[in-house]
């Protein structure tokens, strides 16, 4: 049985003839009659009652027209779901974050994509880089966000994925108030740096900070899980930490200032696997990085 030959049948009974329901269909009678008679066949039932006044169901054939409509329904729903998945504007998308990115860049990306999406449903899930690496490997994410430039990434990274470098993200050293006029214009002298601790996956600050301050005497490590726990650190007066303006947000135990020349802004990038499907709702998450990638640059933020 066919959906071709439930219409055919459908178009029969509302008609309530083979030849008005051909001639509404713009067929001839016979391919009509050869559908019906190959179903009535196929089900090993009789679906209609001939007679010279014309045809009408019998009781199997309402009983399958009780079902009929649903089951041409579905089938439309079917069709325009998977015409919809095919244009990216419906399905599903899972995403990891690492929650530096979130704070600077993701939340404008998932307004972009379901403005032009809003029918898809988006997965986020908030983890440090090192699992979204893991999870992107094992298929449970399509794709990642992270605070990594592809030049920081380990070869075994490079060697299963693809990636779009989004933008580089100024960093700010956060120190507690009471030493913001102290002065150290080369990072020497701070004494405790509160830095995210070392990932097997990527080089990244806390590299960059203990190969600059190797010879500085005062200079020592705590690490911590998030730029947000760091913060938290700076404002008891532990250390300081390099963040950026809005993980900073307006916090009056902590002043924001211009961090040492050699420590760049963080590159963020978006990443998925290269051998997996790159489905439309993949290319549509890409599509609206780009699009607030550009703005950023656009108004210099």
């Amino acid at each position: 049985m066919d959906f071709r030959q439930i219409e055919y049948f459908r178009a029969v009974v509302e008609a309530g003839s083979v030849s008005q329901a051909a001639k509404n269909l713009n067929m001839t009678q016979p391919p009509v009659s050869h559908a019906i008679a190959k179903l009535e066949a196929e089900l090993g039932v009789r679906l209609l009652e001939r007679t010279a006044k014309g045809v009408h169901p019998t009781q199997a054939g309402f009983y399958l027209l009780s079902k009929a409509g649903r089951l041409v329904a579905d089938r439309d729903r079917t069709v325009e779901t998977l015409k919809l998945m095919g244009e990216g504007a419906v399905g599903d998308l899972r995403v990891g974050v690492e929650p530096m990115v979130i704070n600077e860049l993701i939340a404008d990306v998932l307004a972009e994509f379901l403005e032009q999406s809003p029918g898809a449903r988006v997965s986020l899930t908030d983890v440090t880089p090192d699992v979204i690496i893991q999870k992107i490997r094992s298929g449970e994410l399509d794709m990642g966000c992270i605070p990594f430039g592809p030049s920081q990434f380990a070869g075994f990274v490079a060697d299963f994925c693809d990636w779009y470098p989004i933008l580089g993200i100024n960093i700010k050293l956060a120190v507690p108030r009471y030493r913001a006029r102290e002065q150290h214009p080369d990072g020497k002298g701070w004494g405790r740096w509160i830095l995210p601790y070392r990932l097997p996956a990527f080089a990244g600050m806390p590299d960059a900070v203990e190969q600059a301050l190797s010879e500085d005497d005062s200079f020592e490590v705590l690490e911590v899980s998030t730029p947000q726990t760091a913060l938290a650190f700076v404002a008891a007066g532990l250390g300081v930490a390099p963040v950026t303006d809005r993980i900073a947000g307006k916090n009056d135990s902590v002043v924001l200032l211009n961090p040492p020349r050699w420590l760049g802004p963080m590159q963020a990038t978006l990443l998925w696997r290269r051998d997996a499907e790159f489905t439309p709702l993949m290319e549509g998450w890409l599509q609206a990085t780009r699009i607030v990638a550009e703005h950023r640059r656009a108004i210099g933020s």
